[in-house]
């Protein structure tokens, strides 16, 4: 049965209190501690596309195969999923406003279109804050309206540089001196509408052809867009072409996902025929 995936958290929210604890964070944490002990945990959830590759399969409508912030967490608990930008936001907005605090989703631009990404903000002492897990935003960063930030990852510095006095927030990486520009954050607030509406109209990226995961260990980040595997660190980053019969073990192994899950995925995407168009570099 269909289920709103932004509805307010219940009082005394069971999957918060699943949460924390399966995290080991102390609820008598002080308020934004306990924030961001939780937004510290949630960026292990790994990126992935292989559940939403799978119940865009299994769904009869797009509103169908959104995943809900129970499916996210119980998906994790038992198989080590993660999910995709808009499955994790809504998750995350779940599990903030289940903490007490004022949140809202917004969205962001990259070069490939408009609307793509998605992130928080979260409001401390009546001031927005921005809130983005997958790239490491974890501590509650204040909507800078002027000038740049730089924040230090384990494998590379994030530079965001405010716009229109704070209208927009665009995000680079600078890793081994090199900067790559990634999005802009669009800091006005979303509606469910809006948000859902570029959910939807994620199910018909091109991502939806192939596997793309990601996920920090330590030091590195692992990266893996079709068969090919990048492992960045600070100092440098290795390029590995997986096999195609290794795929399933090597996914299964470098991301911490159950092979069953795995194997699902990319039997769905074999069924279609996309297998197919693999073979150029990511």
């Amino acid at each position: 049965m269909y289920k709103h995936p932004l509805l307010p958290p219940e009082p005394d929210s069971p999957l918060l209190r699943q949460f924390l604890q399966a995290q080991s964070i102390d609820i008598a944490l002080p308020s934004v501690e306990r924030l961001t002990a939780v937004a510290r945990a949630f960026s292990r959830l790994p990126f992935e596309n292989l559940t939403k590759i799978i119940k865009d399969a299994e769904a009869g409508r797009v509103e169908e195969a959104r995943r809900t912030p129970g499916e996210v967490l119980a998906d994790h608990a038992a198989l080590g999923a993660g999910g995709t930008c808009f499955a994790l936001t809504a998750t995350l907005l779940y599990l903030v406003r289940a903490l007490g605090f004022t949140a809202e989703p917004i969205l962001a631009d990259r070069r490939y279109g408009a609307d793509t990404h998605s992130a928080l903000l979260v409001w401390l002492a009546g001031k927005p804050h921005l809130l983005d897990p997958g790239y490491l935003i974890v501590q509650p960063l204040p909507i800078p309206t002027a000038g740049a930030i730089r924040i230090p990852t384990p494998f590379n510095e994030l530079i965001l540089s405010t716009q229109d006095g704070g209208a927009s927030v665009e995000l680079a990486t600078l890793q081994q001196k090199q900067s790559t520009y990634r999005l802009t954050f669009k800091t006005a607030p979303v509606d469910a509408g809006e948000f859902l509406r570029a959910w939807d109209a994620s199910f018909e990226a091109d991502m939806m052809r192939y596997p793309v995961l990601s996920r920090v260990v330590g030091n590195q980040q692992l990266y893996l867009q079709k068969k090919h595997l990048l492992v960045r660190g600070a100092d440098e980053t290795c390029r590995v072409e997986v096999p195609p019969d290794r795929l399933i073990a090597e996914i299964a192994r470098q991301f911490q996902i159950a092979p069953a899950l795995v194997a699902r995925a990319l039997g769905v995407l074999n069924s279609k025929g996309e297998t197919r168009g693999w073979d150029e570099r990511a």
